[in-house]
């Protein structure tokens, strides 16, 4: 088992001073552990300014399906609000093609979940916002500039129809924060912007001092967790690090092959107008360097 100063070392060596709220990890440790509720209910009223909602109660985070061996959900965050809406935060760093289905695959829990508890002699839901803040823009999603994007169930045709006021899915994407610090300071955006950047802070920016958000930094302060909170969070982050590796090498592997395969094309191409033109086997092959017998069965 590693010594604590062996984990320090090593979290030094990759650059870590806070820990990054876009792992999964880091995000439920700040937002999803008892104690943070007033972290918690900024990231929602920076979210969904419009709804006023003035405090949140975290609720258990692992959801189940029907049957006892039904595939589970274990999320991020999961928090009632004062109005009697649910909310589920999921944060994603990785980018996904099937991120939205993902949101409404989560959904489903606790819908099914509170059909089963509640009064039988009706379907009235409870409104339930399913929040993912990706560090990626969606993909499949018709692009634009806006960061924060909210979908309900509405009519196709007359888009001001809406069907129910039951669901409903909110998209954080990360990258269309531009911002520099300054311009996000002390507005709602600025708990986002932390998300997304305090991960590569080396020290906590005057900016932040007096501020609510001197919590989340001293929260993630790398040095002053818990050993086994460290350890946890450094297996993530290093796993992280090796599906990015991974996800590189498999994409230049990609475009090599790719490019082999072009350049393949391209000589099979070049071979077939050279004997077009009456060029013979040798001179053909030494040209393009194809095997003879590729360039006698073209």
């Amino acid at each position: 088992m590693n010594s604590l100063s062996s984990i320090l070392t090593k979290a030094r060596s990759q650059g870590i001073v806070f820990i990054d709220p876009r792992i999964d990890y880091a995000f439920k440790l700040i937002f999803g552990t008892p104690g943070n509720e007033d972290l918690l209910l900024r990231l929602v009223q920076a979210i969904l300014p419009e709804k006023g909602i003035v405090s949140v109660a975290l609720e258990q985070q692992e959801q189940v399906g029907l049957r006892p061996d039904s595939r589970r959900s274990v999320v991020d965050v999961r928090c009632g609000t004062d109005d009697g809406s649910e909310m589920i935060i999921e944060m994603q760093v990785r980018s996904q093609d099937d991120f939205t289905d993902r949101l409404v695959f989560y959904s489903s829990f606790p819908i099914v979940n509170h059909l089963q508890q509640g009064d039988n002699t009706t379907y009235s839901l409870t409104p339930l916002y399913m929040v993912g803040i990706t560090d990626f823009i969606i993909p499949g999603v018709p692009r634009n500039d806006d960061m924060i994007n909210h979908y309900t169930i509405r009519n196709v045709k007359d888009n001001g129809i809406e069907f129910t006021d039951s669901l409903h899915y909110i998209t954080v994407e990360l990258p269309k924060l531009t911002e520099t610090l300054q311009e996000v300071k002390d507005t709602p955006e600025w708990i986002l912007y932390t998300i997304k950047n305090m991960g590569s802070m080396k020290e906590m920016p005057s900016e932040y001092r007096g501020s609510y958000l001197e919590k989340m930094f001293q929260l993630s302060n790398f040095a002053s967790m818990e050993e086994m909170s460290q350890r946890e969070y450094l297996a993530r982050y290093m796993w992280e690090v090796d599906q990015r590796s991974q996800l590189r090498t498999a994409r230049n592997e990609g475009l090599a092959q790719g490019r082999a395969e072009g350049k393949a094309e391209s000589s099979l191409e070049t071979a077939r107008r050279m004997k077009l033109k009456g060029f013979d086997v040798d001179t053909i092959s030494e040209l393009t360097t194809l095997p003879k017998e590729v360039i006698s069965g073209l």
